[in-house]
């Protein structure tokens, strides 16, 4: 009898201890809470780095001294949680380690996850954030890793602030087109092997959302970043042998830069497809990705597609074969991921002298040209899908949005010089 009620209190004790999301280490959580491991030990403080992203009083710190590449510290919380909707985590975080840091943010219970974030300030707060779009409902611990990959000396370099970890929704999952552009879908990207990647306004338009990516002096030859999350698209990349290509807009510092894309399963990383290009101008371009051409030492796609292989995941990698340190801090941006590949008509692109007005709008778009010959207008869905063709353009071209539900179109304009596409957003 007596141990049954000792057996009911300690259980009561634990209930009344878990926590859950979000934690903001002002009242509920203190250093009791954390669950030290393998070298890294946490507990609550008076925050010493009253500024910048973060004034509140109270937050977390870990510092880290012997023990393995993983050490850190853990907290249960009283339920899973669920990313059905609230697909995203973030943290604010201070360190005076350097910029490139990996923050490792896990989830454990039954079974396990984990993703990674990369520090981009030293000395300063900034929010990083883990997106867990498509991961079940079986976790109920967090597990904090700062600096995984090296074993923490007891400096300052290995003692981390942390504080307001929140979950939230990031957006819907992202689908092909990407365009990085708007609120409604979770634009992240998700970088291995030592790049570094952002979203960052387009240095020739600003009007204009791109990824940048670069290699950090540590990364490997392969490093490169999956466009999305480790869930994949929402929807399968419809590759077949006679409709093999996706197109990407790139920017890069110079011609002859090997750029690669590979597409896989994100349910089975032995499950995939790469194919290899090069640059062929300084600046923005268009580059067609031939899946039936594939890269040596890569997997023909007629095999996987003979084997029922599907394919829901696309990773990029810039200077592909070079590591960080010869690449030398190169800057690369991309933009406008589509599934399906250049026409002939479409080899050519270039930068025409076109303006649209309003936009967005509720009623109209009124395209004005310059002295291009302007052969056809094909106004397209976000999927690609032709809504209407207008030909015998002259300088100015009205499209009626009034039928249209509210998103985002593209209008294709042929001219004499070649092709360019124009977003256009219709509003409620």
């Amino acid at each position: 009898m007596k141990y049954s009620l000792l057996t009911t209190l300690l259980l009561f004790t634990v209930i009344l201890s878990a926590q859950s999301l979000d934690i903001d280490f002002e009242s509920s959580i203190t250093t009791e809470d954390f669950i030290d491991f393998d070298g890294g030990t946490a507990e609550v403080i008076s925050n010493p780095q009253m500024n910048g992203l973060n004034t509140s009083a109270t937050v977390a710190r870990i510092v880290r001294n012997g023990g393995a590449i993983w050490g850190g510290s853990k907290i249960d919380l009283e339920n899973n949680l669920d990313f059905t909707t609230n697909n995203t985590i973030s943290m604010k975080v201070y360190t005076n380690a350097p910029v490139g840091t990996i923050v490792k943010f896990k989830l454990e219970g039954d079974g396990e996850t984990e993703r990674d974030a990369i520090t981009t300030v030293s000395n300063a707060w900034e929010e990083l954030t883990w997106d867990f779009t498509g991961a079940p409902t079986n976790y109920n611990s967090v597990v904090f890793m700062f600096d995984f990959g090296n074993v923490g000396d007891g400096s300052e370099s290995s003692t981390f602030l942390f504080d307001d970890v929140l979950q939230y929704s990031g957006g819907s999952q992202m689908d092909l087109p990407v365009d990085f552009d708007g609120n409604e879908v979770n634009y992240i990207l998700t970088d291995f092997e030592g790049n570094s990647s952002a979203l960052v306004q387009d240095p020739t338009d600003e009007s204009n959302t791109v990824a940048q990516c670069m290699k950090t002096s540590e990364a490997s030859p392969s490093a490169g970043t999956t466009i999305g999350t480790p869930a994949g698209f929402a929807t399968d990349i419809p590759l077949t042998l006679t409709d093999s290509k996706m197109t990407v807009r790139v920017w890069s510092p110079a011609a002859g830069i090997p750029i690669r894309l590979k597409v896989e399963d994100s349910n089975d990383p032995t499950h995939t497809c790469e194919t290899e290009v090069n640059t062929t101008v300084t600046g923005w371009e268009t580059l067609e990705f031939d899946f039936n051409n594939q890269a040596q030492g890569t997997e023909l796609l007629s095999i996987g597609l003979d084997m029922g292989w599907t394919y829901n995941m696309a990773s990029i990698f810039f200077n592909f074969g070079t590591d960080g340190a010869q690449d030398n801090g190169q800057v690369y941006y991309f933009d406008d991921v589509q599934f399906g590949g250049l026409t002939s008509s479409t080899k050519d692109i270039v930068e025409l002298d076109i303006s649209v007005a309003p936009n967005p709008t509720s009623d109209m778009w009124l395209l004005n040209f310059s002295e291009e010959t302007i052969a056809k207008v094909e106004l397209l869905n976000i999927s690609g899908q032709l809504i209407k063709s207008y030909s015998g353009v002259d300088q100015r071209l009205t499209i009626s949005a009034n039928q249209l539900d509210a998103g985002i179109y593209f209008a294709r304009i042929y001219s004499d010089r070649g092709e360019e596409m124009i977003k256009l957003i219709k509003s409620n």
